[in-house]
């Protein structure tokens, strides 16, 4: 079980992450998305195994984390624990889990798990293409996630199309992610919404230098 770092979170989560289940956290650019990815990844250095990080489009900020381990009073050398794994491109992304001994990893994280996808296959008639492509990388992830009993993590964009906002690659992605985490930002601040297939809950967040917290 891995904490999230907010609290209302981990109380719909029934205690945090569970290992051999596919979260998804989506939503549009800056609601949070990778800021709570690293909360996720920092929970689980006390597993005292390695995590695995996927970064699809250079975003990952090492300095970010240890700005956030500061504030959490986690020793910086920690860092060398998360284990990142650049890559440009879906063959790549495909193809390294594959062929990675993952028996040290607590923890694998793809941050952003469709935007290579979506920049390969971007013509029209490469639509269904690029749906059955990613549907098979994401039934691989789903069956690492079960059968080596690790939690996965994999973030998402939001776009708004026709005034109404659509995940990425929602049909396919849906159809091998466990719990939904959806973050959002409003007139009256930043929202998480938990959905799980049993329940959904939402609730209000803060982004501060420490990361991402419960709105009081």
């Amino acid at each position: 079980m891995i904490e999230t770092g907010l609290k209302k979170l981990d109380q719909f989560l029934g205690g945090g992450i569970k290992d051999g289940l596919v979260t998804s956290i989506s939503g549009q650019n800056a609601t949070g998305k990778t800021q709570l990815a690293f909360q996720i990844c920092l929970g689980a250095l006390h597993n005292g195994k390695e995590i695995l990080f996927q970064d699809t489009t250079g975003g990952f900020r090492p300095e970010r984390l240890v700005e956030m381990m500061q504030y959490r009073k986690i020793n910086s050398s920690l860092l060398d624990k998360i284990k990142v794994n650049r890559v440009t491109n879906t063959a790549q992304q495909i193809k390294y889990l594959l062929k990675t001994p993952l028996e040290n990893y607590s923890l694998i994280v793809v941050d952003s798990v469709t935007d290579l996808f979506s920049f390969e296959y971007s013509k029209k008639e490469q639509s269904l293409e690029k749906h059955i492509s990613f549907m098979k990388y994401m039934h691989s992830l789903s069956s690492i996630a079960i059968k080596r009993k690790i939690p996965i993590i994999v973030t998402n964009i939001v776009r708004t199309i026709d005034k109404r906002e659509k995940e990425n690659l929602e049909e396919s992605i849906s159809m091998y992610t466990h719990t939904k985490i959806k973050l959002s930002k409003g007139d009256n601040g930043y929202f998480c919404q938990a959905i799980s297939p049993f329940d959904d809950k939402k609730f209000q967040y803060t982004i501060t230098s420490r990361g991402i917290t419960d709105q009081s």
